[in-house]
């Protein structure tokens, strides 16, 4: 009898992850789907998340760019003229 209601209890257990698994995947689709739509829509917010990663990607380029040319400028020595 132990047997028999540990495996009613698994099997609960089985089909409630089940239908919690669909129904977040089910919600998650459904999320997706309203994020995508930029039907009639001017600043959809797929666009906005698109631009906001863009800005963050040009500002991070910059910042490291910077970074390498003042790294570089100071190992660079002062112009000397030449002498006549």
């Amino acid at each position: 009898m132990t047997t028999n209601t540990t495996r009613h209890a698994s099997t609960a257990i089985a089909v409630w992850l089940t239908l919690a698994y669909q129904h977040g995947r089910e919600r998650a689709d459904h999320v997706w789907a309203r994020l995508s739509d930029e039907s009639g829509v001017e600043d959809a917010p797929s666009k906005l998340i698109y631009l906001a990663v863009a800005v963050a990607v040009a500002i991070a380029a910059g910042l490291f760019i910077i970074g390498v040319f003042n790294d570089a400028q100071t190992g660079v020595p002062d112009p000397v003229a030449p002498s006549p």
